[in-house]
């Protein structure tokens, strides 16, 4: 499989979860521009980067890893359900949650906390 098919991947995966490149460069922590070169095939992510981006988009390491014999493929879009909660987010909030799957368990659970507390002074 080539970087291409890699780009390929992360490409359909980030729009069958409905993210613009700029929601998932911000989960990344990185520029809009470095995540494009991603997608474009100009570069390819680290091995860290890609467990982030599996993160994000909800699907196994394995799945956005190159494979040396290539198996017997289903189009991504089967992948997403389109009737499915997740996709008729907003799309601020389909960004939260993309930021929200690459913190760790404490920040999480902060994060939790803080919503929490926000909505109930709004309650």
């Amino acid at each position: 499989m080539s970087n291409n098919d890699v780009s390929e991947k992360l490409r359909r995966y980030r729009e069958a979860c409905a993210l613009s490149q700029q929601q998932v460069a911000a989960a990344l922590n990185i520029e809009r521009s470095t995540y494009t070169k991603y997608e474009t095939g100009k570069t390819e992510p680290n091995l860290a980067t890609l467990v982030k981006l599996s993160v994000i988009f909800n699907v196994s390491p394995e799945t956005l890893l190159p494979v040396l014999i290539e198996p017997e493929r289903k189009d991504l879009r089967e992948v997403a359900n389109a009737d499915s909660p997740i996709y008729q987010l907003s799309k601020d909030e389909r960004g939260l949650i993309a930021l929200y799957r690459v913190l760790d368990k404490d920040n999480k659970r902060s994060v939790i906390e803080t919503v929490s507390n926000l909505a109930k002074k709004q309650g």
